[in-house]
């Protein structure tokens, strides 16, 4: 843990949700956090929370939109210029559009495209160069993704952003084998959280507050005895994503509890794999 403080962690999706929680997680242990999202205010609110705190660390509001290549190549630039590089890449940004295969709009479409799968991949080769640069062989690239990635929600307006998670499952058993191949110490995890009750549902819904508490309480978790009511909140998935950048895998293995049936509500993929049951999950 000692040889994490002071050294530079990106989450995307800093703003609410695993994001934010990550965020502070990190900066408690003494990282310097860079947290960007399109919405840098509510950052900057949990910025001045950390420092009141009396964190060791210190969290860097950014404000950029990943839809942008060009806004994300200047932020690692403003990384490279100020804090050197970054050590640590938590790729945490994610959006959902109600847009059925069938159906759906072109744009909602290359939305998900956009923020899912291509501010992934440039935020995770951006990272990679970033490490090479300065000789971290020690770097760790997470990867937030869903048990959509694993499996089809059975809803339309869900196909789609599946599709974008399968990808994200895809991309990231393929950087584990580039890396290997490139005879690095990098590591690449891949953290699948099941549904836990953020934002996500209310900007997936267009800012419907009664659709999003719909989808809430429209989730049923076979073989889990979950209630709509039990849902994870986002701190459990931050102390999972927390305890695999810190290396702490016994830590990971008591904060994610044992898998019942055939059912994961949760999914971890790294040099090992965990089934996450219980408290952990969120916005899918």
């Amino acid at each position: 843990m000692q040889r994490w403080k002071g050294r530079v962690a990106l989450v995307t999706g800093a703003s609410v949700g695993i994001g934010a929680a990550v965020a502070r997680a990190l900066v408690q242990q003494g990282m310097r956090v860079v947290g960007c999202a399109r919405n840098v205010d509510k950052i900057e609110k949990l910025a001045a929370e950390c420092q009141s705190a009396g964190y060791t660390g210190t969290l860097i509001p950014y404000k950029c939109d990943l839809s942008n290549e060009e806004e994300i190549l200047s932020m690692f630039s403003a990384i490279k210029t100020l804090h050197q590089g970054v050590d640590v890449c938590i790729n945490n940004a994610g959006l959902a559009r109600a847009e059925p295969l069938l159906s759906g709009r072109t744009s909602g479409w290359r939305n998900m495209i956009d923020v899912n799968v291509l501010a992934l991949s440039i935020c995770t080769r951006q990272a990679y160069q970033s490490m090479k640069e300065r000789h971290v062989d020690d770097g760790h690239i997470i990867n937030i993704n869903s048990m959509g990635g694993h499996r089809m929600v059975p809803s339309a307006d869900e196909h789609f952003y599946c599709a974008t998670k399968y990808a994200v499952t895809a991309l990231t058993e393929g950087l584990r084998q580039e890396l290997r191949e490139a005879g690095t110490h990098i590591r690449t995890t891949c953290i699948s959280p099941g549904i836990v009750e953020t934002e996500f549902a209310f900007r997936h819904h267009d800012s419907d507050p009664e659709k999003a508490a719909a989808t809430y309480e429209s989730i049923k978790v076979r073989g889990q005895g979950w209630s709509p009511g039990r849902l994870g909140g986002s701190s459990n998935g931050a102390d999972i994503t927390v305890a695999v950048t810190l290396h702490q895998l016994s830590t990971l293995a008591s904060a994610v509890p044992e898998s019942r049936g055939h059912s994961e509500c949760g999914h971890v993929r790294a040099e090992h794999t965990l089934p996450c049951a219980g408290k952990s999950g969120v916005g899918m």
